[in-house]
């Protein structure tokens, strides 16, 4: 058995036997606490109250990241704080001051100094993590940490090539990580992995958090919203600030590598952006840097293949989660296969990190992920879990739970579904889902009022049975064999088709951020929808993720009552009981 954790941004662990994941939950879903940064507490307490993790019974740990300092969520949001302001007021301190830090090319140290004397700083000399697991029983000897990007490229390589005899090329991506490396590009061939280059500058990854901060957003979360904003904006203004940002970042190398052709860091950006971008509109903004993420970022990517001669390319790290980055991927002519590690951030560092360990210490190499609803059930004894609200609700076992779910969609009632084992990452994929009709548009007016809270920009998405998937999305060629089980690419739409989904597409672009569902891997989303398909002809529902506005996806029975009753769901469904309020 192999324990892998991560302590950084999105907290998580893993359990892995054979190399292949067992049981993945994030810290997020215990305390409640989305983006959860630093060890996770719970979700470890967790693995040994229910004697899943011991001593014995672990092999090895694997750690994310060979830096042992670890940083709360307060601290490193803050820090965007600390950057802006520092940015916004670095005229004020004496020059003499400002000269040796920048000497020292540390300004935010400068901050810190200035504004509040010595800061406190992280020790990374002690390894809090290692000491942590020591205390607990866990043998020293069993612990190994692995590099950042590397466990990017090894959830790449080992989770997504269909064969580890053939080659492919595994593109890493995000704001840094150890050694404040931003990219790497690597080969991975009969079940190695050999690194070709990296890249140190300051990155796409950085650019698009701090600019998300800057447009009043929270950094490291709604990157997305800026992505879903973009379509809306006139294209000429888009090239516009398309352009902008062209200055701060470029590729050497024949387009292999990244590079500042001007010294640059968070601090020099915001100051940038504040002198810059004063009057700018920010749907213009996020246009711009949307388009010119998809366009170095592509660039890249043929410039490698191009260098390597290899076609099949799998991805991870923060940036891949630009699901209109991976379709433009998913379409160049330079690209034969694509595929991007699900909920690809520095959370599923886990995944890497264990096939990494596994796979340098066995001859027989293994991975291919195969299913990402690794976390915990609903709980057990649900009858009895739904008594202390039946002053509120009323339950109904069922005997068909799928067909019922089916026939009221097809009614048109919003539906939450908390059964089976729960999603990891970012992505509901069917156990923790609401979903409802995609036909009608009033329903997505009803998701974000009852429920959801997203801007009005923001698109829903929709899951389709992967058999008819053709007839909704036009699906590539790189993506013919592995379709987007994991929700990490959009597709243009069929347009004959798009009234019959319009609630699961971009109302701009009419693009759909599309999971495609298949019988062997989710055989009860597979059967609702099949259902669902025979009664209005759509083989596709809406889903979105099953929770309040700002909190995590639902992991229990209780949690799931609680939305319930706090939102103007129509039905939620748990396993086999149908669940409604109590009509006063």
């Amino acid at each position: 058995m192999i324990l892998a954790i991560n302590s950084g941004i999105g907290s998580s662990i893993g359990v892995f036997r054979e190399g292949l994941p067992e049981l993945c939950i994030e810290e997020e879903r215990f305390n409640r606490v989305k983006n959860w940064m630093g060890f996770p507490e719970k979700a470890f307490q967790y693995l040994l109250d229910k004697n899943v993790i011991s001593n014995e019974s672990v092999e090895w740990i694997a750690l994310c990241d060979t830096n042992p300092a670890t940083h709360s969520r307060k601290s490193f949001y803050g820090s965007y704080d600390n950057y802006f302001e520092f940015a916004s007021t670095k005229n004020e301190v004496p020059s003499s001051v400002l000269k040796y830090y920048l000497k020292k090319s540390v300004l935010y140290n400068a901050y810190i100094a200035i504004r509040f004397g010595k800061g406190k700083k992280i020790d990374a000399k002690v390894d809090s993590v290692k000491l942590f697991l020591t205390e607990k029983g866990f043998a020293e000897s069993k612990i190994k940490r692995i590099d950042h990007h590397l466990c990017h490229a090894s959830s790449a390589y080992y989770g997504l090539a269909n064969s580890l005899q053939d080659k492919y090329l595994a593109f890493t991506l995000d704001g840094g990580g150890d050694n404040r490396i931003t990219s790497t590009v690597s080969i991975g061939v009969d079940g190695k992995i050999d690194k070709k280059s990296e890249s140190n500058c300051y990155s796409i990854g950085n650019m698009y958090s701090a600019v998300t901060y800057y447009l009043g957003f929270t950094a490291h979360e709604h990157e997305y919203k800026l992505m879903g904003l973009a379509p809306y904006v006139n294209p000429k203004y888009a090239e516009q600030y398309r352009n902008y940002f062209s200055q701060f970042l470029s590729l050497k190398n024949d387009d292999t590598e990244f590079y500042n052709p001007i010294q640059l860091g968070h601090i020099e950006f915001f100051d940038r952006l504040l002198k810059d971008l004063k009057k700018a509109r920010f749907d213009n903004i996020a246009a711009g840097l949307q388009a010119f993420t998809e366009e170095i970022v592509s660039r890249w990517v043929k410039g490698n293949i191009k260098k390597h001669g290899v076609g099949k390319i799998v991805c991870a790290g923060g940036v891949f989660m630009n699901v209109k980055l991976n379709k433009l991927l998913s379409t160049l002519s330079e690209v034969e296969f694509v595929d991007i590690f699900p909920s690809c951030g520095d959370e599923s560092n886990i995944f890497g990190a264990a096939y990494h360990v596994f796979n340098e210490n066995v001859s027989r190499k293994i991975g291919l992920l195969s299913n990402y609803t690794l976390g915990t059930t609903p709980g057990n004894n649900v009858e009895n879990r739904i008594n202390p609200f039946l002053d509120k609700v009323t339950a109904l076992k069922l005997d068909n739970p799928n067909k019922y779910i089916a026939e009221q969609l097809a009614a048109n009632n919003i539906v939450a579904r908390c059964s089976g084992n729960m999603e990891f990452g970012a992505r509901s994929l069917g156990n923790r889902s609401i979903m409802a009709n995609p036909s009608n548009l009033a329903n997505v007016n009803k998701i974000n009022q009852s429920v959801k809270k997203r801007d009005f920009w923001m698109p829903f998405a929709p899951a389709m049975i992967w058999e008819k998937a053709e007839t909704l999305i036009k699906i590539p060629a790189s993506l013919k064999k592995q379709g987007s089980p994991y929700m990490m690419f959009a597709f243009d739409t069929v347009e004959s088709k798009r009234d019959s989904i319009i609630c699961g597409i971009h109302q701009a672009d009419f693009t759909a951020r599309a999971q495609s569902i298949t019988k062997e891997r989710y055989p009860d989303f597979h059967e609702i929808i099949s259902h669902f398909d025979s009664i209005t002809g759509v083989p596709c529902v809406l889903n979105t993720s099953f929770n309040l506005h700002g909190f995590p996806i639902v992991e229990n029975v209780e949690q799931a009552i609680e939305v319930l009753l706090d939102s103007k769901i129509d039905l939620l469904v748990v396993d086999n009981y149908a669940i409604r309020r109590k009509i006063n």
